[in-house]
């Protein structure tokens, strides 16, 4: 019998190959169609998320043991493939003769004619004997090879050496390592429903993983092990938000105080519109813009779920909307290339390309521009991504200072943000996933003179 997590898996890494489908919803979706203890969601998740995170690193290894070449391949064969070697190479605690008696058994299932051929390849790939890493030759002695980092940690070679450019070789490689780490759920704890006191204690008496305060926002707790927050009576109650603690230093720093006037340019799936709102002590008004009307409608439940009624959900792109009357505060958490964020979303490494930046650094200008001339005199304007380029970042807001010739400033956040951090602000903050287990983003604010 196959292990029902490793056939969960299966149909996740299948989808996201064949139809480029996230695998965060693939695997969703998955799951959703089968009754799997909370163990099995647990090693389905891991084998899924694993398997895409090291794909680059899977395939170069997998290579020599197809003569006829991986695209030859069947894209169910391959992933079958690809998913086993996960598991032989980088979960040691999984026996591999079960791992490759799944596997044979799947291919039965999927082609019975290739059930051979997926036995007699991974069979090659053990009879090798030696660890993963010893089979891509890294050098130690050539600290600088671009293709040895991207084989050692699994990132395409065009990210690896746009982020050893912009912070160093040692630097870059810390980043990219933290990149393969599995976080702890951060959650964010509404203060207009519970105390983080209370909610800690709850997680508790549930037997909710081990928890402990956040590192950085005195609002957040940080959760180890499975856990599915979606089905806890506090998350229903509009107690807390599921929110990496890095994200939610962004919000605090519009300054936001109870009865402004914020526009959230781009505010889906709500996270941070729903902590403005928190932190406005619900009073005001957030208009909360986005031009997907499936994402509209994740930020009206957000809102609904924490009992929030200052939040307008308003479909349109951010670009258009009339300052007239302008802003006390702008929210721009603008699209981007996703580099911060590869650890939950691993997927980034097959789906961004080196010309993507390019095309989002023009509509990140655009964004934080019109931002900047519909904010009132003295009103903030926060810039933010979840990239690490300094293309999306620094040179965005430093770019739009310049050219709109006085109209805006750069203002000082180093008092605003967490004592740990305020060393680090220079052209804002750029908050990097080795420095407290967090994803990365980059955070600035202007002020309209």
């Amino acid at each position: 019998m196959i292990s029902p997590a490793r056939w969960t898996a299966y149909h996740a890494l299948v989808r996201v190959a064949k139809d480029r489908a996230y695998v965060n919803l693939a695997l969703q979706q998955a799951l959703a169609k089968r009754e799997l203890s909370d163990r099995d969601k647990a090693l389905a998740t891991e084998i899924a998320y694993g398997t895409v995170r090291r794909q680059l690193t899977i395939d170069y290894l997998l290579a020599p043991y197809v003569r006829r070449g991986l695209a030859a391949l069947e894209v169910e064969i391959l992933t079958i493939l690809r998913m086993s070697v996960y598991q032989l190479s980088w979960l040691s605690r999984l026996p591999a003769y079960a791992v490759t008696s799944d596997a044979v058994d799947m291919a039965k299932r999927v082609n019975p004619r290739s059930a051979s051929f997926v036995n007699a390849v991974l069979r090659s790939y053990l009879r090798d004997g030696t660890d993963w890493e010893s089979r891509i030759h890294v050098r130690r002695t050539d600290r600088d090879d671009i293709a040895q980092l991207s084989l050692l940690h699994s990132y395409p070679r065009w990210m690896v050496a746009r982020l050893v450019a912009a912070y160093g070789r040692e630097r870059a490689e810390a980043i990219l390592a933290a990149g393969n780490r599995p976080g702890a759920t951060a959650v964010r704890v509404n203060p207009l429903r519970a105390s983080v006191e209370s909610v800690a204690s709850a997680l508790t008496a549930q037997g909710v993983g081990e928890i402990e305060r956040g590192a950085l926002y005195d609002g957040a707790l940080r959760i180890t092990g499975a856990i599915d927050i979606e089905r806890l009576d506090l998350y229903h109650h509009g107690s807390l938000t599921v929110q990496d603690e890095g994200a939610m230093l962004i919000a605090p720093l519009l300054r936001p105080e109870p009865g402004m006037r914020v526009l959230d340019m781009c505010a889906a799936p709500g996270g941070k519109t729903t902590q403005i709102a928190e932190l406005m002590r619900d009073t005001g008004v957030i208009d909360a813009y986005d031009v997907y009307i499936s994402k509209i409608q994740t930020i009206v439940d957000a809102c609904s779920r924490l009992h929030l009624t200052s939040v307008r959900a308003r479909l349109g792109d951010g670009r258009d909307v009339s300052g007239n009357p302008p802003y006390d505060a702008v929210l721009v958490d603008a699209p981007c290339s996703g580099l911060g964020v590869m650890r939950r979303r691993p997927d980034i490494r097959q789906r961004r390309t080196e010309a993507d930046v390019a095309a989002l650094t023009a509509l990140q200008t655009d964004l934080l521009r019109h931002a900047c001339r519909i904010v009132k005199p003295g009103g903030y304007v926060v810039y933010a991504t979840c990239t690490l380029l300094p293309e999306e970042n620094e040179k965005v807001v430093l770019g739009v200072v310049d050219e709109l010739q006085g109209a805006v400033s750069l203002d000082d956040i180093a008092h605003d943000v967490p004592a740990p951090l305020a060393g680090q602000v220079a052209v804002g903050l750029t908050l990097t996933p080795d420095m407290f287990a967090t994803d990365g983003f980059y955070m600035a604010r202007l002020r309209r003179n």
